[in-house]
C-alpha cells in the first residue's frame, strides 16, 4: 500500500500557520480551515463549514490569507454573517 503520510504531512504544511485560509480550486469563497481525520489516521486540513469537494484531494485547497467570507464558515467561527437575510413579507418590524 501507498504511504499517504508524505502528502497528509505537505498539506498539513501549507495551512500550519495561523490565518492561513483556503480556496477551493480556482473560486472565490474563502473558507476557514481545521484539521479532519483522513485516511490511515492522517489529518489533513479541511474546509471548517465542512463543505463538500467532488473528487476531495487535500491538493485542490489553495492557501490565502484573505479574510474568510463563507458565511457558514463564519457562523462556526462566532462572527458576523458577511450580509443579512432580507426579509420574506416586507419589513419584519410592522408587526
Amino acid at each position: 500500500m501507498t504511504d499517504i503520510s508524505p502528502l497528509a504531512a505537505s498539506a498539513r504544511a501549507r495551512f500550519g500557520d495561523a490565518g492561513v485560509h483556503a480556496i477551493v480550486r480556482a473560486g472565490r469563497t474563502v473558507h476557514a480551515v481545521s484539521l479532519g481525520a483522513w485516511v490511515e489516521d492522517e489529518e489533513v486540513p479541511e474546509l471548517l463549514c465542512r463543505t463538500g469537494i467532488a473528487g476531495w484531494s487535500p491538493t485542490v485547497l489553495q492557501p490565502t490569507r484573505a479574510e474568510v467570507t463563507c458565511a457558514r464558515c463564519l457562523r462556526r467561527l462566532g462572527g458576523p454573517s458577511p450580509s443579512r437575510q432580507l426579509p420574506l413579507f416586507g419589513d419584519d418590524q410592522d408587526g
